[in-house]
């Protein structure tokens, strides 16, 4: 046996084969994840820096190959849990800080984006038409007030 570089499907298949171990990635071991739920408790408006797929990696492996796995799957699971309770608290506290125009999501994972994409997008939508609005109405106030500086000025001249 040697070590290759594919793709995940294919190693989950040859797994289930039993036809390859697979090397789980330096990240996935209950030291690596302890120290990054540390940084999000030191760090509370910010997250700490995760591969972009962590929670599908980590899923599909504990799941498929947890016997290639260093550390007891029983602790990885409950650590990736609390990461993962952790980050969703601070991120919806983030929502608070929603405009019309932007939401700031560095260091989520793609998973962590999905979940929250329904909510992010009806409450920044609705801020949109709430903005829209609120310069709409500021818009046809200054038009009206230009009104009465054309009226003004005309009964100034009469």
């Amino acid at each position: 046996m040697r070590r290759e570089k594919i793709p995940i499907w294919i190693a989950v298949i040859l797994k289930s084969q039993d036809k390859c171990n697979i090397v789980p990635p330096e990240w996935l071991n209950l030291s690596y994840l302890k120290e990054k739920y540390e940084e999000e408790l030191k760090q509370p408006h910010k997250f700490s820096v995760l591969p972009w797929n962590w929670l599908e990696i980590s899923k599909i492996l504990l799941n498929k190959a947890a016997d290639d796995l260093s550390d007891p799957t029983h602790q990885l699971r409950s650590i990736i849990q609390d990461l993962r309770e952790i980050r969703l608290v601070k991120s919806r506290k983030g929502l608070k800080e929603l405009n019309e125009s932007n939401i700031q999501l560095d260091g989520l994972s793609l998973l962590e984006i999905n979940e929250l994409r329904p909510f992010v997008l009806t409450v920044m939508n609705k801020l949109r038409q709430l903005h829209e609005s609120v310069n709409t109405k500021t818009d046809k106030g200054s038009a009206n007030d230009q009104d009465d500086d054309m009226y003004n000025d005309i009964s100034d001249n009469e």
